[in-house]
């Protein structure tokens, strides 16, 4: 991580605002077994009932279960829901 990376990161901390929104890192939010929630994504990579997989920032991040379906999509948020059995980051490469 580059110093300039790491000095806004300690700003944005001492101004307790989310350091995801000014620096592009995604969130996943995972809500019981029945909804995660990818925001600040770049796409779809793949998508079925049993697998997606969101395009981040930081890599790849697969979700799997049963029955999983995109509820909502837009440039911020992904919102899956279905039975989750597994959510996992490949990151990519730096």
């Amino acid at each position: 991580m580059g110093q300039a990376r790491r000095q806004l990161e300690h700003w944005i901390r001492a101004i307790d605002f989310p350091t995801e929104i000014l620096t592009g890192i995604p969130t996943v939010q995972i809500k019981g077994r029945d909804e995660t929630v990818v925001v600040q994504h770049r796409g779809i990579l793949s998508y079925s009932d049993d697998a997606v997989d969101v395009a981040s920032s930081i890599g790849v991040v697969r979700i799997r279960g049963a029955g999983l379906k995109i509820r909502l999509m837009n440039r911020e948020r992904v919102c899956l829901c279905g039975k989750v059995s597994r959510v996992e980051l490949e990151e990519s490469p730096v």
